[in-house]
């Protein structure tokens, strides 16, 4: 039987994340490859004694403080669902070619050097076997030259490469000067009947506006603020992130399960995540995704990158108008290009684990 290790971020507070690390893992061992299903595990780097500590100070420890909290709902969606290689000290990491047959990086922003601590196994620098790139992200449209050159070796080394984004495909392209594809992000290889049978089954909420957001800006906090005046419905929000759980008042975050369910059964969907709009898009939901600034820059090409790819930019919204149109949105092309889409990031995967 073929072993599959993985690398991308764990033991997270951010939902997701979290799925996306499931989801993964999960389209993996679904898969046939000669004959036979795969093992996964997933290397728990942030546990793994030499990974780089938090910064100090006031603000690093409030979020500290928040995060322990949010961690708890973590936990039982971990040890129900997540397979996890032991956790070797960072400087052993070689060892793990003596049971692993291929290693896979990916996804989310685990190439976005503000969050990886420089951690260049994010980059499968150890693997001697087999090993390549699903749906990556740099998490920006740019990056400096000095990172450029440092990551560029084991960029290199690896098989094959598929980012998540077309800006991130650019940024391999020039570190490596080879081919480089793009590919779904983990969580939309799955459809709604794989994630309904993780989530919670009954909604208990009634109507209502979901709210999934990272940076709770003041454009995203009036923008709510209007929908729930021109709706009449409550909102319920979930903050991907120390900060959001802060500014919103979440006084006891979600299990993955519960946001699933939340999500799932929203009437509306206000989001300023990369996660949150891709799985209002799976669900066919009636979603806006509020975007502070270019478009086209930093973190918010993540967003505007997929929903331009499935033809469901008209959703972006960077400014609150004086109506919002809250008109059911039509996923009939949107769905169709998102299968086709699954359908070759899929092949991806299964050539490179062939």
């Amino acid at each position: 039987m073929m072993k599959v290790c993985g690398i991308t971020y764990a033991f997270t507070t951010n939902y997701g994340t979290c799925l996306q690390s499931y989801a993964l893992q999960s389209a993996i061992e679904r898969m046939d490859v000669c004959e036979t299903k795969p093992e996964y595990a997933l290397i728990p780097i942030s546990k793994c004694p030499g990974y780089p500590s938090s910064e100090g100070g006031l603000k690093s420890t409030v979020k500290r403080v928040i995060n322990k909290r949010t961690r708890k709902q973590f936990v039982g969606f971990e040890q129900k669902y997540m397979k996890y290689a032991p956790a070797l000290p960072m400087d052993r990491f070689s060892e793990y070619n003596e049971t692993a047959d291929a290693f896979v990086c990916g996804s989310d922003v685990i190439w976005n050097p503000k969050y990886n601590h420089g951690v260049s196994a994010y980059y499968l620098d150890f693997a001697e076997k087999y090993a390549f790139s699903y749906a990556a992200s740099f998490g920006q449209s740019e990056i400096d030259p000095a990172v450029r050159d440092r990551i560029a070796a084991p960029l290199r080394k690896l098989r094959e490469i598929s980012v998540r984004e077309e800006k991130s495909a650019e940024i391999a392209r020039e570190c490596t000067g080879r081919e480089v594809c793009t590919a779904l992000d983990p969580v939309l290889l799955l459809d709604r009947a794989q994630w309904d049978a993780v989530a919670e089954k009954d909604n208990r909420s009634g109507n209502y506006i979901f709210v999934y957001t990272v940076n709770t800006s003041a454009l995203l906090r009036r923008f709510v603020k209007k929908l729930r005046r021109q709706t009449g419905l409550k909102a319920i929000f979930s903050g991907g992130n120390a900060g959001a759980v802060l500014k919103c008042g979440i006084l006891r975050p979600q299990t993955p399960e519960r946001w699933l369910q939340l999500m799932r059964d929203a009437q509306y969907v206000v989001t300023d995540s990369f996660h949150g709009t891709a799985f209002a898009a799976l669900y066919g939901k009636n979603a806006f995704t509020i975007i502070d600034g270019d478009p086209e820059k930093g973190f918010n090409m993540r967003m505007s990158n997929f929903l331009k790819a499935i033809g469901l930019e008209q959703r972006i919204c960077t400014s609150v108008p004086d109506t919002i149109d809250c008109g059911a949105v039509d996923y009939t092309r949107a769905g169709e290009m998102l299968d086709e889409n699954v359908r070759s990031s899929l092949g991806f995967l299964r050539r490179n684990l062939e």
